[in-house]
């Protein structure tokens, strides 16, 4: 019995020891980082990188430095003269104009966005809990969002126009609107119908969006918190809106930016009319840029967008992914 221990044993050993005197074969990196290691990476970036240049930091350095000259095509003694940063002291402390569109553009973020958001995801909710068959709903909610600003902005152009609109007709018939007045001539109808319409176009983003997170949830966090004895109203504050957080930001930092920088549908419905009763900060650029041919200040008021724009970047960053990693780091 012994010898035929030894005789089992003794090819294991073996094969262990010859396994053991093998040489290991040296690790082949792959092709694609030799060629990294040698430098290669170098052209395969260089065309994007040299798109980058010409199209975004080019035209933005030219921008910065006209914001300090005096430019203008309407006045012929300043042709662009150096003037350093008196254009942005006129633009924050003389200029009441841009402060008007300055916050009334922030409203129109807030209201706007905010009710795309509520909208967006009471829908997005109500699909994710109650239709079987998405695919339709979703089909037919990418209509609006693919249609161009400008076209949304003649097709309710039309819709609205005082003598034979269709929907001002309707208003006329049920008493919300008098028959000798039109929605853009009045002034405290301009601003929640150009709201409506943006609603309207872009809150279907927003359920689509949050509906494409609500299908990727675990469901394990939602068995394990109805063993527990969580109703509906903890789940939905407790484990929904945590795991959805980094979507959330993620549709009100893309909304909030587009809706800053709005201007097709404004300017084909009412042109920042009546007055400066809808002169969105965009409008007010393009006036002062293309009206009255003043560059340099023009330039400023751009600056002055870029600059909010990036302001809000960094607030929704530092909002969502410090917390994150707050909470990842407990």
């Amino acid at each position: 019995m012994s010898s035929q221990r030894i005789s089992r044993i003794a090819p294991r050993e073996s094969a262990t020891l010859h396994r053991e005197h093998v040489p290991d074969k040296p690790l082949q990196r792959p092709r694609g980082r030799f060629l990294l290691d040698r430098g290669a990476s170098l052209p395969l970036i260089l065309p994007a990188t040299i798109l980058v240049l010409i199209f975004l930091v080019g035209p933005f350095g030219y921008m910065t430095y006209t914001a300090m000259t005096d430019l203008s095509y309407a006045n012929p003694d300043q042709n662009g003269a150096f003037v350093g940063l008196d254009n942005f002291r006129h633009l924050v402390r003389n200029d009441p104009i841009f402060w008007h569109s300055f916050w009334l553009t922030i409203r129109f973020v807030l209201v706007a966005v905010g009710l795309e958001f509520v909208f967006g995801f009471a829908i997005a909710w109500l699909i994710w809990r109650f239709v079987e068959r998405q695919r339709l709903l979703t089909t037919l909610f990418l209509v609006p969002m693919m249609l161009a600003p400008v076209a949304v902005g003649l097709i309710w152009r039309l819709l609205l126009q005082g003598d034979f609109g269709m929907v001002t007709h309707y208003l006329h018939k049920v008493g919300l609107l008098s028959q000798s007045s039109a929605v853009f001539s009045s002034p405290s109808l301009v601003m929640p119908t150009i709201i409506a319409i943006d609603v309207w176009q872009w809150t279907p983003f927003v359920t689509l969006i949050i509906l494409a997170g609500l299908m990727s949830l675990p469901k394990p966090p939602f068995e394990a918190a109805t063993m527990d004895g969580a109703g509906p109203w903890r789940q939905f504050v407790d484990i929904l809106l945590p795991l959805l957080r980094p979507i959330i930001a993620l549709v009100l930092l893309l909304r909030a930016i587009d809706a800053f920088k709005e201007f097709d549908k404004v300017f084909i419905l009412t042109g920042g009319g009546p007055g400066t009763i809808s002169e969105l900060l965009s409008i007010y650029a393009y006036r002062v840029n293309f009206k009255n041919w003043d560059l340099g200040y023009g330039a400023a008021v751009a600056f002055m967008v870029y600059l909010v724009v990036l302001i809000m970047c960094s607030v929704f960053y530092k909002a969502v992914y410090w917390k994150s990693a707050g909470a990842a780091g407990r």
